[in-house]
């Protein structure tokens, strides 16, 4: 039997597509919308009459109910598949609007590249093939479609080109400077060519360049956004602040019903006056009631100033939200932790996925437990993490060794580290984490054996250098070694606080106060800090300067009251005076 084509259009394929299946939302998505929203109907040209064999047809009818049942992949496949057997701009556009909707970029790329090639008259195709370009970095290509589209509708892409111009070299940014520079004295009223120029001369740091661009734009339309946007960031880059403010609160007063304003003036008051910030975010709540981003703004605010039961309540309500839910039950556990409530925040912790908070929350979680003597529990917990996330197993070595070591389970710390070592075998972190339990357990000859491997690995790592040295002359008498060691640290990073504390400690060891004294004043001037303090201080003590060792001693106990090392130096120094005074 011979099979005959079906003689239909990709469009009729579509219809008969609709008959058999309902909603298939994901070709119609917000994504999709705002691709083609500049383009109206008439404009977009319909697709040719041509035969499609029934392969072809069946294949596409798959694609669609694959999609009703949520299963993209197939549909996508499908299509991608179709359009470049048939080559039909009908079945590409939809296949790039599904690869779109998918965020399955190299996929929508390459099917709108096909789509514009087989449409080159379709303002969508080379709208979608430029944007795509654009995104992949491919920005002389995109340039010619973003022409076109100037040429023929009015508007380019240029801005989503000149925002992906962060990558080129200062010298291919130049030549793309001036490749808009010529079309601005061709358009001088098109205000993307000049939020472009704007973004290009940012990336250049010629930031009164970037200003006059976004004020030109300003000028043209004080309600455009992008310009807006543009022009607050430049200003606040300058540390105009004040200014970015009064420019957008000017607006506002001319533009009240404008909310895009009203949240770009929120987002700067964020930085400066909570309260008044938080006024603006409530304003656009009303109008918007469930919006995820102004109740996470909100609740953000809230918890910033230490208003705890109203930020509770924002972010319990962001829990009926995908968005941000994460987020918001992060902070619930830190918020139930302060109230010390410590079966809520680890419920709360426990619901954080994987994500921007995840790590902080797994650490959190994992301290409470071991807090609260269930340290076995706790250990479970990270061998299942370890297992369901292998890539970040490292990593949950190192957290769960920190979080026993900081309640003193030293032994259990350095055994959770060793095990991490025999499945990452010389893993610098790991090396050096355990070194430090070592170090606290006296075990001084594994210390620096850890330390030791990772400097043979990596000759040029100040942080083992420095701990090495430091340890070495602050417990034993090798301080000849500890001084090569800190000397190397010191070269590399030489305006390191600890490593300057390091060496001005190994010069007191070696008896060389003056030099001691100069390194200890740099490194307590870098960076305040008890234990340098009291450092410092008992080497003045020693030197005879008594007074000035009362006051770094008192320095230091302002950063920190209650520090254990300033106390045990000025304990130790005066029971030495006393039994020299008292034989």
């Amino acid at each position: 039997m011979i099979r005959r084509p079906f003689t239909t259009t990709a469009t009729s394929i579509l219809a008969i597509a609709a008959l058999f299946l309902q909603g298939c939302s994901y070709l119609t998505s917000q994504a999709s919308t705002e691709t083609t929203a500049a383009i109206s109907p008439q404009e977009q040209p319909k697709a040719p009459e041509r035969p499609f064999p029934a392969e072809t047809l069946y294949a596409l009818l798959v694609a669609e109910m694959a999609g009703s049942r949520e299963r993209y992949d197939i549909a996508l496949g499908n299509y991608i598949q179709q359009a470049h057997k048939t080559r039909d701009p009908g079945v590409a556009a939809r296949a790039t609007r599904i690869a779109r909707y998918l965020n399955a970029r190299q996929a929508a790329l390459n099917t709108a590249l096909l789509w514009a090639e087989l449409s080159p008259d379709d303002l969508e195709a080379r709208f979608t093939a430029g944007t795509e370009l654009a995104l992949s970095g491919r920005l002389e290509e995109a340039m010619t479609h973003s022409n076109y589209l100037l040429e023929h509708r009015g508007e380019g892409i240029y801005q989503p080109i000149a925002a992906r111009a962060e990558s080129l070299s200062n010298n291919q940014r130049e030549q793309l400077i001036q490749q808009y520079l010529d079309l601005h004295k061709q358009h001088p009223k098109n205000t993307e060519l000049l939020i472009g120029l704007g973004l290009l001369y940012q990336q250049q740091n010629q930031l009164d360049d970037a200003l006059t661009m976004a004020d030109k734009a300003l000028d043209i339309d004080d309600q455009l956004m992008p310009a807006v946007i543009l022009e607050t960031r430049l200003l606040t880059i300058l540390d105009r602040q004040d200014e970015a403010i009064e420019r957008v609160s000017s607006l506002l007063k001319k533009h009240p019903d404008n909310e895009r304003l009203r949240l770009q003036y929120a987002r700067l008051l964020a930085s400066t006056d909570l309260e008044k910030a938080e006024q603006q975010f409530d304003e656009l709540l009303k109008n918007s009631p469930n919006d995820p981003e102004l109740i996470y703004a909100l609740a953000l605010i809230n918890n910033e100033r230490g208003d705890l039961e109203d930020a509770k309540g924002y972010f319990l309500e962001l829990t009926a939200f995908e968005h941000h839910r994460s987020s918001a039950y992060y902070y619930l556990g830190q918020i139930a932790e302060k109230d010390q409530q410590w079966d809520l925040a680890l419920q709360y912790f426990l619901q954080v996925e994987p994500g921007p908070d995840f790590l902080r929350a797994t650490y959190q979680s994992t301290d409470i437990l071991v807090r609260g003597g269930q340290a076995s529990a706790a250990n479970k917990r990270m061998d299942v993490l370890r297992e369901q996330f292998p890539e970040q197993a490292e990593r949950f070595y190192l957290l769960e060794g920190e979080v026993l070591s900081n309640h003193l389970q030293l032994t259990d710390a350095q055994k959770v580290l060793s095990e991490g070592l025999t499945r990452f075998p010389n893993s610098p972190p790991l090396l050096y984490s355990r070194a430090m339990i070592n170090e606290q357990l006296d075990r001084l000859d594994e210390m620096e054996d850890d330390l030791r491997l990772i400097i043979k690995t990596d000759p040029d790592n100040a942080t083992a250098l420095n701990a090495l040295g430091y340890t070495l002359a602050d417990r034993t008498t090798r301080y000849d070694e500890a001084y090569v060691l800190i000397a190397q640290a010191l070269e590399l990073k030489p305006d390191d606080p600890a490593i300057l504390d390091s060496m001005g400690w190994v010069q007191y060891r070696l008896g060389n106060y003056p030099e001691a004294i100069m390194k200890l004043q740099e490194a307590m001037k870098a960076y305040p800090d008890h234990e340098i303090a009291a450092h410092l201080g008992e080497v003045y003590w020693v030197s005879g300067q008594r007074e000035k060792a009362e006051e770094v001693w008192s320095e230091g106990l302002k950063l920190k009251p209650n520090s254990r090392v300033i106390t045990e130096a000025i304990n130790r120094l005066k029971a030495i005076e006393s039994t020299t005074s008292n034989p």
